[in-house]
C-alpha cells in the first residue's frame, strides 16, 4: 500500500520546511530563517542538485533576502498544498542574466530551486529589476 501524506500533513510539512513553525509543531521559528538567491549559471535543477552546482549572482545591487517563517502563507485549495511568500523585488544596478532562484537555510544548504521559464533573463548595463514571489507546493 502506497503512503497518503493528508492535506493536513501536506500543511505541517511545508510549514517546517518555510520555518513558520518549530518541528514539533508549535508556534514559533526555530529552524531558522529561509534564504532566497538568484543564479546566474545555465543550470537546469535536477534532484541531483547541490548547492555547489549552482552559482549565486553577485554584483552591483543584488543581495541574497531573508524570508522570515512568520510572513509564509500555507493554504490547500483543489488537494494541493502551497507555501507562499509575498513577492521580492531584487534590484540590478549593472548587466547581469539570471536563469532561476535558490532557497537555502541560514547556513546554506539547499532547499528547492527553480528555473525560471523563459530563462534567462538578461539585464542591460544600466540594470533593472525583477520580481519573484517563491512557492513550494505538495499534492
Amino acid at each position: 500500500m502506497s503512503i497518503v501524506l493528508p492535506d493536513s500533513g501536506e500543511e505541517y510539512l511545508l510549514e517546517v520546511i518555510v520555518n513558520k513553525i518549530a518541528t514539533d509543531g508549535s508556534a514559533g521559528t526555530t529552524g531558522g530563517d529561509r534564504i532566497l538567491r538568484l543564479y546566474t549559471n545555465n543550470l537546469t535543477p535536477s534532484d541531483s542538485t547541490v548547492t555547489g552546482d549552482i552559482t549565486q549572482a553577485t554584483g552591483s545591487g543584488y543581495a541574497a533576502v531573508t524570508l522570515d517563517g512568520d510572513d509564509w502563507t500555507v493554504a490547500t485549495l483543489a488537494g494541493v498544498t502551497t507555501a507562499a511568500h509575498p513577492e521580492v523585488t531584487f534590484t540590478f544596478n549593472a548587466a547581469i542574466t539570471i536563469y532561476g532562484y535558490y532557497i537555502t537555510t541560514e547556513t546554506g544548504d539547499l532547499i528547492w530551486l527553480e528555473r525560471f521559464t523563459g530563462a534567462p533573463f538578461t539585464f542591460p548595463s544600466g540594470g533593472g529589476e525583477l520580481a519573484i514571489t517563491p512557492k513550494v507546493s505538495l499534492d
